[in-house]
């Protein structure tokens, strides 16, 4: 690890994320399989040493909804990214992908969505939620030009 750059926090950080609930770890297949047309990244920023139970929350409420999402054909994918850099400028970025050009911003589907979240019941991680583990950074959406179903 010496003149690696990698440290045991980011380490710890891989291993917790190898560790999360397989629950959440594949999306199911829709009914019928649909074309991605854009992709939504979230970037996220943990709080100092919250990294690890940062990456249980997504795992465990995130993918809980978005892996309804996709059962009911709104998402085509979703997934969990981790910046290797221990001091980068953010720490996780979900990646989800949508069937329709304009995202969770069409209107179906955020009608949808938020009713999939209203149901959800936030499970917390060491006693902490969204708030005490770290903070959204921002999202933006990409079109996808070719590649991925």
């Amino acid at each position: 690890m010496r003149g690696s750059g990698i440290t045991p926090a980011a380490i710890a950080s891989a291993f917790a994320f190898a560790a999360a609930p397989a629950v959440a770890e594949t999306a199911p297949a829709p009914a019928q399989a649909r074309t991605t047309m854009v992709v939504e990244w979230t970037r996220l920023k943990a709080l100092p040493g919250e990294r690890a139970n940062l990456t249980a929350f997504i795992h465990l409420n995130w993918f809980a909804m978005d892996a309804k999402a996709v059962e009911q054909g709104l998402f085509t994918s979703y997934r969990l990214i981790a910046n290797p850099a221990p001091d980068g400028e953010w720490d996780l970025l979900v990646e989800v992908g949508y069937p329709t050009p304009a995202g969770y911003d069409d209107p179906a589907t955020r009608t949808a969505f938020e009713a999939i979240r209203a149901a959800h019941e936030v499970v917390p991680v060491e006693g902490k939620t969204l708030r005490e583990l770290g903070t959204i950074l921002g999202t933006e959406r990409l079109p996808v030009l070719t590649g991925t179903r």
